[in-house]
């Protein structure tokens, strides 16, 4: 019985593996033209882009552009080679790239969303200083309990049963990070993040994130995609247009979509995109499944 698959795509970079590259020239992808292109769609000076000296790794929005160049050129190459997949998910700003894998938009769409999005959360935001952190070593409601004096804290992603990604002021995220961390949390990190994506302060603003999403064209998915928020089966381009606004304004589960991917009989998950996050956060999820990493090498 040959097992399902699953291909699911990352948000943005934390750490380049190294490999991303070399992984591209091994099938003769001319990374630099989509960068280019990229680059003139966007008037984005990032033609000088390198993994070591030049990977805008700090910056928000070019982190979150570059590696949707890098989810799509992955995309491409798996599509060359005709290895396809039962299921596709994308986490957070993974999204998009995932709708381009299962052929819902097409790349230069997946760019202006990125754009016209970001520029709307940073309109929205104004002069609040947000961030987002990451939490390893409580549960949900030990969480929960120790936020609750924060009024601006929330839990926006769940990686693991007891990893967890918090989003609000940065000053009330920074004291609640620290604490945490007095208290015996396992592993605390700060993101360069700033804007909130998946917290209910953007959840008033649902009307201009629609929108955004109703410029552009939208085809039905070829392959099923499953949603991280609720893990509901996306099939239609409607479907599609509202995740995209509510993968802004809710809060994510990737615990639950690995485990509802897994029972839908899914045992090979395969992480397309630079860097290997969403390999390091299912190490955290208990199952039996084989998680793997293009970018890590040995896959494509």
């Amino acid at each position: 019985m040959q097992h399902k698959v699953a291909h699911l795509f990352p948000a943005f970079v934390l750490k380049y593996t190294g490999k991303e590259l070399k992984i591209l020239e091994k099938h003769d992808y001319d990374f630099q033209v989509k960068i280019n292109e990229s680059s003139d769609i966007l008037e984005l000076g990032i033609k000088n882009f390198d993994l070591k000296t030049n990977n805008y790794i700090n910056n928000e929005f070019t982190n979150q552009v570059l590696s949707y160049i890098f989810s799509c050129a992955f995309s491409d190459i798996i599509q060359k080679q005709h290895a396809q997949a039962n299921y596709i998910s994308g986490f957070s700003m993974g999204l998009y790239a995932a709708l381009y894998h299962a052929k819902s938009i097409d790349f230069k769409t997946g760019l202006l969303l990125i754009k016209d999005i970001f520029n709307q959360v940073k309109q929205i935001l104004g002069d609040k200083n947000y961030v987002m952190g990451s939490v390893i070593g409580f549960s949900r409601t030990d969480i929960e309990v120790f936020s609750k004096k924060y009024k601006s804290v929330e839990i926006v992603i769940q990686n693991g049963e007891y990893s967890f990604v918090l989003s609000g002021k940065e000053s009330e995220v920074k004291i609640l990070l620290e604490k945490l961390k007095l208290e015996g949390a396992i592993h605390i990190t700060q993101f360069n993040v700033a804007y909130p994506y998946h917290s209910s302060i953007l959840a008033n603003h649902t009307t201009a994130f629609e929108n955004i999403v109703n410029k552009y064209a939208f085809s039905n998915v070829e392959t099923e995609l499953v949603s991280m928020i609720d893990q509901n089966i996306l099939l239609t381009s409607e479907q599609v247009k509202n995740e995209v606004v509510r993968n802004i304004t809710q809060p994510l589960n990737f615990l639950n979509t690995i485990q509802k991917l897994s029972s839908l009989g899914t045992k090979i998950f395969i992480e397309v995109g630079a860097d290997a996050s969403l390999l390091k956060s299912s190490k955290f999820i208990d199952g039996e499944f084989d998680f793997k990493a293009i970018a890590k090498g040995k896959v494509i």
